[in-house]
């Protein structure tokens, strides 16, 4: 709604001050309507004021202290104000009130001058001295007023443009019509002031997330955050389609990212704060997962006197990772097992030396971590089965009691060659008493007794011999055997296997 108040169209202020401005070589007291509202060209003062404005012209009273007759510097008189007269040329320019005939300085301060023009047009309004109270003898000379001399121009105003706010800046102009700001603060440069401007201002980082490391089969996670002086809850935050992990925008500016990891990963997220109006704002962070080697666990059996069988189980937390896996036998040779899961299936190796060898079963996934186990492999010598004269196949074997009855077998290494240089001892034990039927009867042996339980070498035909006496047993303290079946066992530390034979004694 517009308003009647006028306002100067030239952009005076109404109500004019001047400002201090000293006369150094001045011999009088000096009076002067001065300051940056009183326009002076060429030697003339002009003051312009819009009709109807109550209108104030400083007039500055400046002391020389050069003449004792000044109304300033006049002692021992109570009351020395100075009385001045106004006066204004013809023109069409009244007052409200009519102009003051007089003008009086009460003490040695500046005065305002005082008028409200009620009609337009041009006139000057000037000062002559009067007196000064309660001092005779000081005349004009003793002061000089020239200076307090202006010439007045009233104009009509323009109509003052609406201001709907009240706060000084015309509703055309405000840049937030309907609530007072006068500042005209706009932080964004939008054209809406930040007094009715819902959203203001570009959002800035907050809290840079953390770079996210770990190992493969971790949780990698971090935070971070934005702000906006608008309020946090104007962002909108987001990734690229397609980044790893989940990312959740908590909505009050904050955000989390998590990645579960079943390799090794590596990259960087970025994340944007966008509040729909503003340049958006984004800060990055990378991830990490490092690959983690399998652990192997081997084991090992033997399945011949020279064969080792190894097999292993393993894990590795990178369940994406895929595996090979080799055998180094430790005898020089190796296997490729190409590629492997857990549990790995065992793998034979038979050695052709006896020994003891480190059998290692390594694992590497397609990281190139990798792991090893080993399991050392002890060979052992194989007997062959108890030889003849004692059956060990077919039917059983009859002897008679008092007879020597030869218990011989041969011993192998792993390289096929006959061992010698054991001791392999020969136990017997009874495991029935009556003689069954079918058996063969074998004849009867004159051979020595074998003294104790330990075999013979025999160099000729290279195997081990021992005469087991029925007659004087020494599985028996020395006593003769009674009648019945008998197991015959011949056992040795180095052995594979231990080699039996069961046969009968008859009267």
């Amino acid at each position: 709604m517009g308003s009647t108040r006028k306002t100067l169209a030239l952009g005076a202020a109404g109500a004019l001050f001047a400002t201090a401005a000293l006369a150094s070589t001045a011999v009088a007291d000096d009076v002067a309507a001065t300051g940056p509202n009183v326009i002076t060209v060429a030697g003339v003062k002009t003051v312009t004021v819009v009709k109807g404005t109550s209108t104030s012209v400083l007039m500055d009273y400046d002391n020389t202290n050069d003449d004792a007759k000044n109304g300033c510097n006049i002692s021992g008189v109570a009351d020395s104000e100075l009385d001045l007269s106004v006066a204004a040329t013809a023109s069409t320019v009244t007052f409200q009130g009519g102009l003051a005939s007089s003008f009086v300085f009460e003490s040695c301060s500046d005065q305002a001058f005082t008028f409200t023009p009620t009609a337009t047009g041009e006139t000057t309004i000037s000062f002559g001295f009067v007196s000064v109270d309660g001092f005779t003898g000081v005349d004009g000379d003793d002061f000089d007023i020239s200076g307090m001399t202006f010439k007045l121009v009233v104009v009509d105003g323009e109509d003052e443009p609406a201001d709907g706010d009240g706060d000084g800046v015309p509703d055309a102009d405000d840049n937030c019509p309907g609530v007072a700001n006068g500042d005209q603060a706009d932080a964004d440069g939008d054209g809406a002031g930040n007094a009715c401007d819902l959203n203001s201002y570009t959002p800035e980082v907050d809290v840079e997330a953390d770079d996210a490391s770990g190992q493969e089969g971790d949780t990698l996670a971090t935070s971070g955050s934005f702000k906006d002086a608008d309020g946090n809850a104007s962002l909108t935050l987001t990734v690229p389609v397609g980044t790893p992990g989940t990312f959740t925008d908590n909505g009050d500016g904050t955000f989390d990212w998590s990645l579960a990891t079943d390799d090794d990963a590596d990259g960087s997220v970025t994340v944007t704060a966008d509040d729909g109006e503003h340049d958006t704002v984004s800060q990055a962070f990378t991830y990490l997962a490092s690959n983690v080697a399998p652990t192997v666990t081997a084991s090992a059996s033997a399945t011949a006197a020279c064969t080792v069988s190894l097999g292993a189980t393993f894990t590795d937390p990178g369940t994406a990772d895929t595996h090979i896996g080799d055998i180094a036998w430790g005898d020089g040779s190796s296997t490729s097992l190409g590629s492997v899961s857990s549990p790995i299936a065992a793998t034979s190796h038979t050695y052709a030396t006896n020994g003891t060898f480190p059998a290692t079963l390594t694992v590497t996934d397609d990281d190139g971590g990798s792991d090893a186990d080993s399991a050392d492999f002890a060979t052992k010598v194989t007997p062959s089965a108890i030889l003849q004269p004692i059956n060990t196949t077919g039917a059983r074997s009859d002897f008679k009691i008092g007879s020597t009855i030869p218990v011989k077998i041969r011993v192998t290494g792993c390289d096929g060659a006959n061992v010698s240089g054991l001791t392999p001892t020969v136990s017997l034990a009874k495991i029935s008493t009556p003689d069954p039927d079918g058996n063969v009867a074998e004849e009867s042996v004159s051979a020595p007794a074998t003294n104790g339980l330990a075999m013979r070498w025999s160099t000729t035909d290279l195997q081990y011999i021992y005469n087991l006496s029925t007659k004087a047993a020494q599985t028996n303290g020395g006593s003769a055997l009674s009648a019945g079946s008998y197991r015959v066992r011949v056992s040795d530390p180095s052995f594979f296997s231990t080699p039996t034979a069961d046969f009968n004694l008859k009267k």
